[in-house]
């Protein structure tokens, strides 16, 4: 994997276009760093190897933004990273393989400028947690990153014990939830999150995608609408929305967000074009679908989902042909 780099394209942890085979012969102990443009990096910054739908391995990264992620079985995976200003971006594909030695290279972006007044993934109410309630938190997260749910989950009810209007453990309390697979206490930590600070845009996300998870495109899509209200500059969760949007049928509203995140030249949005194809293949609209699957394959020329959009400009090609 030496001076291997990769191309950031979307949000989401959803199934992708295709499944793969995950090798089983050998276990590889597989190194990320990320690099941020602005040059910042801390523990909060998690990564999580993907595979189709399901989550291979995950890890947080030390204080030289390395990520070490250990036991990961032969083949070809996505990577889905989060961390401080931004609520996840999925990587394009990349083999591992037993030959792999050096660190695979991720590049963060610099998140774009956010409108005076705006909230940052940082809750107001955070700014006044007392040092007892950051102690339990900061250790909570470390347990985090072990994978240690239930401690961690100890940890963040005592710094809420503490103090009760702290919406980011409330928040990664959800997150835990999430890992034990307890929905119903997930859903309830993020909702008391977002009643602490109803402009927390992080457990609007993950809310977001539990529902998403489920499902429950409805009320994905309102929560995502609703974080993207706060955070209109905030692409990631604009991309996310149109898959939203895409699964609640509501296609005019895709094509439009799609519209406003191909705006935004720093935001990696490839996966807006793919929902906005098909949206304007559902409204009949065929070569306005072929431009879209174009962006996307400029944008994400590799891949599965590259490959799947191809064929479908072949089939419109066929499709224009026989219309004239």
């Amino acid at each position: 994997m030496a001076g291997r780099r990769l191309v950031l394209f979307v949000v989401l942890v959803i199934p992708a276009a295709a499944q793969f085979d995950r090798g089983v012969s050998t276990n590889n102990h597989v190194r990320i760093h990320v690099a941020y443009s602005s040059g910042a990096c801390d523990g909060s910054t998690r990564v999580e190897l993907m595979q189709g739908a399901s989550s291979v391995s995950r890890g947080a990264s030390d204080k030289n933004c390395m990520v070490d992620l250990f036991g990961v079985p032969q083949g070809t995976y996505r990577m889905v990273i989060s961390g401080l200003g931004f609520a996840a971006i999925e990587t394009n594909e990349v083999s591992v393989t037993s030959f792999d030695s050096g660190p695979i290279e991720v590049n963060i972006p610099q998140p774009t400028a956010k409108a005076e007044g705006t909230p940052s993934s940082t809750s107001v109410t955070d700014l006044e947690v007392p040092k007892r309630a950051a102690k339990e938190f900061t250790k909570a997260s470390r347990q985090m990153e072990q994978q240690q749910w239930e401690a961690a989950a100890t940890s963040l009810q005592r710094a809420i014990s503490i103090y009760p209007r702290y919406a980011a453990a409330y928040n990664n309390l959800g997150v835990v939830y999430a890992r034990s697979g307890d929905r119903s206490k997930e859903a309830d930590a993020l909702k008391q999150a977002i009643s602490i600070d109803s402009r927390y845009v992080p457990a609007y996300v993950n809310l977001a995608r539990m529902n998403i998870a489920e499902g429950n495109f409805p009320e994905a899509e309102s929560e995502l609408k609703t974080a993207t209200g706060i955070q209109p500059q905030d692409g990631v969760v604009l991309v996310l929305l149109t898959y939203a949007e895409y699964m609640d049928h509501h296609y005019e509203e895709v094509i439009q967000d799609c519209k406003r995140v191909h705006a935004m030249n720093d935001v990696p949005h490839a996966f807006a074009h793919w929902s906005a194809a098909f949206a304007f293949e559902q409204r009949r609209e065929i070569a306005e679908a072929g431009e879209e699957f174009r962006n996307f394959v400029q944008e994400e020329p590799h891949g599965p989902r590259a490959d799947a959009a191809r064929r479908e400009l072949a089939n419109i090609a066929s499709f224009l042909s026989e219309k004239d």
